[in-house]
């Protein structure tokens, strides 16, 4: 089996067998891989403590005809809130389920890697639900499957004032182009998702978002994302308990 090096970070993991797990894992190498982490549920493995949700890693993993195996791993980062904090452990479950739901397996996506570490560093000290939020919004722009806000899906020309929103047609539309029964879709409401969708991680300011605006922002997303799944996504249940 070829080995390699590679940076990653673990989205994901369930128990398997009597003392391993299979992990799921977003590598600056390769993407999203499946990779067995054989005996690392027992107390004195080495890789114990490195195969947890949200750890940055140094992994060297063998390459298999169905999944990869974690071989040797260093632990080069866990994040505080992301492993203590219920809230934010929630809203970064969402994060990760989103990216193991909709990235395609095995397709490097380095600008992608680069913004997840972002991202968690962010979860340590920005408000989680709007982290979160942005996230979901950047990952769907590098699927593909993202909706438009920016120029109307009938005319083509840039959206200015209010318009109107159809899921099914994915976006916004122009006030011209608005049909009978769709939803209004406010200028403020608009921009707010784009600020979203756009904002830079490493910069020091902040999002000021209306809650009211945040909460229809949101509500658009997770409909979105229920709409091509065709079901609700497991974390929102958790986070809809806390709620």
């Amino acid at each position: 089996m070829a080995l390699y090096q590679t940076e990653g970070v673990v989205i994901g993991s369930r128990n398997w067998g009597e003392a391993d797990k299979m992990v799921t894992i977003f590598t600056q190498e390769k993407g999203l891989v499946e990779a067995a982490a054989f005996g690392c549920r027992r107390p004195r493995s080495p890789l114990a403590a490195s195969m947890q949700l949200f750890s940055y890693l140094d992994l060297q993993l063998a390459e298999g005809r169905r999944l990869e195996t974690v071989k040797q791993v260093q632990l080069k980062g866990r994040y505080k809130k992301l492993s203590e904090d219920l809230t934010v452990m929630s809203y970064g479950a969402l994060v990760a389920e989103v990216m193991r739901e909709f990235m395609p397996a095995g397709v490097p996506e380095p600008k992608l890697f680069h913004t997840l570490l972002e991202v968690m560093e962010a979860f340590e000290k920005r408000n989680p639900r709007v982290t979160a939020l942005a996230a979901v919004l950047q990952i769907m722009e590098f699927t593909g499957l993202q909706l438009h806000y920016e120029h109307c899906l009938h005319c083509g020309k840039a959206i200015e004032g209010d318009g109107a929103f159809s899921l099914q047609e994915g976006g916004a539309l122009c006030g011209n182009c608005r049909e009978e029964g769709m939803r209004p879709f406010p200028e403020a409401l608009r921009r707010t998702i784009i600020s979203l969708r756009d904002f830079e991680w490493q910069g020091s300011g902040s999002l000021k978002l209306q809650g009211n605006l945040l909460m229809q922002a949101e509500k658009i997303v997770l409909n979105h994302l229920q709409y091509l799944l065709g079901h609700n996504l497991k974390t929102m249940d958790f986070i809809s308990q806390l709620q």
